[in-house]
């Protein structure tokens, strides 16, 4: 019923918005504020990027506070709907207004959302300049409330830099500044980042009790966004303390609210841990459908990117359009040098853009194709080439093999070492795997620590030696010791998806008779 009501509310504001004239400007974006918040506070976040963002766009040269804070609060939205990138012209944008209205007091605020923004996309040293700015303004301004929330992005920061759990101490002292100044609705997030730490220190009693006091809190104040983050970290405690099976129910929870709400990049995350662990458990067939899930919404992500370049070419297009008819009536009042200036301007602004666009789509295209970490390319792209040359394989009559390998033990390599070494070994072992095949032979990222490697026009005896290779230089190209289990099988008439099932069960073989080898078909 609430939500029914808070849709209601959202509704009625935005008819009356409409009804306003443009002229009225200050009262027009008090209105999209409340119609910003009304959003935000029902978990439509998406619908909120889209309306709020549309109707900022048709605002020329204004300032007011009121825009200022609706640039920011566009921040924070925009981050939560994967769209970093616009994150950042919003920041740029508050920045610009608050400054041009000489007032520097909301500059903290600013930061820190910048500094959240980078936390998404995994710039953590960035984000943590943008974190101590914030902290030292509000220090100087002595205030609390502000400083709790800046101190718990610090801790996140620092804990993904060193990844020694270093970090907690900066959210412990958040969560005493929020408790102390009845920050309730700030409270959960803190538990849950202090939990997610204590989950990998080896606190594993302190990071159940801070969760349940997180859901606990959420529940109180009927938080639906918290309750399923709780989820997601609940899900990080189960897998660290072997639980799995809660652990996939936790993300299942999660996941149903993301998709409830259209949040695509959460969706993601979430698809991917629940494909990762779905392989642990050796739910082959669960994986395979979870990667095809995955597959799916990386491709509409890309055709959203996509659509919006051009879009924004269109609108170039009629841009053009308006600029013929002013050379016709220049012609009629003596401006035709000037009419003709400006065409040339924007037909070079056309063809820069189209340039742009060329690019972006490129450069989206690889992107949807590659693991970020490796380079490698990723499992989307992997079912596209083995489907390839398995057509090939059976139109010449040639052979096809396929290695799977799996680095034992990685989980306590992490936990042991931390991820930036855990990252360092993934990496090295691709570069090893480019350096031990041919220019024929592919190499890809197969999720986690899995790697999968297409050798055509090759049979399962050179398969297993390039195994071999690989294997042998792994051991000896690392400071701590690291091996893989390896999977290898030739192509004989399968579909894509048993051949993957396939070396999917023969490295698995080769993990559960003692690891460390390799076992072929």
């Amino acid at each position: 019923m609430d939500h029914i009501k808070q849709e209601k509310s959202f509704a009625d504001l935005y008819e009356e918005y409409l009804s306003k004239d443009e002229s009225e400007f200050d009262s027009r974006i008090s209105f999209l504020k409340r119609i910003q918040r009304s959003l935000v506070d029902s978990g439509e976040t998406q619908i909120a990027f889209e309306i709020v963002g549309r109707e900022l766009e048709k605002i020329g040269n204004q300032c007011s506070s009121e825009l200022g804070f609706v640039y920011n609060s566009m921040i924070r939205i925009s981050c939560q709907s994967g769209e970093f990138s616009k994150a950042l012209e919003y920041a740029a944008s508050a920045i610009s207004v608050f400054d041009e209205l000489g007032d520097d007091s909301r500059l903290p605020m600013i930061y820190n959302n910048i500094a959240g923004v980078y936390l998404k996309m995994g710039e953590f040293e960035t984000s943590l300049e943008y974190i101590d700015k914030a902290i030292d303004l509000s220090q100087r301004n002595n205030d609390n409330h502000s400083l709790a929330k800046y101190l718990n992005n610090k801790g996140i920061a620092v804990e993904n830099i060193k990844g020694d759990g270093s970090g907690a101490v900066f959210i412990e002292k958040a969560i005493e500044l929020k408790e102390e100044n009845s920050l309730k609705s700030d409270l959960p997030n803190s538990y849950m980042n202090l939990a997610d730490i204590y989950t990998y220190t080896g606190k594993e009693d302190e990071a159940h009790s801070l969760l349940k006091r997180a859901r606990e809190v959420a529940n109180e104040i009927e938080d639906e966004f918290s309750l399923a983050e709780v989820c997601r970290y609940e899900a990080n405690y189960y897998r660290a303390v072997g639980e799995l099976g809660s652990a996939l129910e936790s993300l299942n929870t999660s996941l149903e609210y993301h998709k409830s709400k259209g949040n695509k990049s959460e969706i993601l995350q979430r698809l991917t841990v629940i494909s990762e662990i779905q392989e642990i458990v050796g739910d082959v067939k669960g994986a395979l459908e979870t990667h095809r899930e995955i597959s799916k919404l990386n491709a509409e992500i890309f055709k959203e990117e996509e659509a919006r370049m051009v879009a924004k070419l269109q609108s170039s297009f009629s841009t053009m359009q308006k600029l013929k008819e002013i050379e016709s009536m220049a012609r009629r009042n003596r401006q035709l040098d000037e009419a003709n200036r400006l065409i040339v301007q924007k037909n070079e602004e056309l063809l820069e853009m189209q340039s742009q666009l060329s690019s972006a789509n490129q450069l989206l295209k690889e992107r949807a194709e590659t693991d970020s970490l490796t380079g490698l390319m990723n499992q989307k792209k992997m079912f596209e080439i083995v489907e390839y040359e398995i057509n090939r394989a059976k139109r010449y009559g040639n052979r096809l093999s396929i290695i799977m390998l799996d680095i034992d033990d990685f989980k306590v390599i992490n936990d042991t070492f931390g991820h930036q070494k855990g990252d360092g070994i993934l990496e090295s072992l691709s570069s090893l795997i480019i350096s031990s095949i041919r220019k024929i032979d592919y190499a890809f990222r197969y999720g986690g620590e899995e790697f999968v490697i297409l050798l055509p026009s090759t049979g399962v005896e050179g398969a297993f030696s390039t195994a071999q290779r690989i294997s042998e230089s792994l051991k000896r190209t690392n400071e701590i010791p690291v091996t893989i289990s390896i999977g290898v099988a030739e192509w004989s008439d399968e579909s894509v998806n048993d051949l993957l099932l396939e070396v999917d069960t023969l490295m698995y073989e080769a993990k559960n008779t003692g690891k460390n080898r390799i076992v072929s078909r």
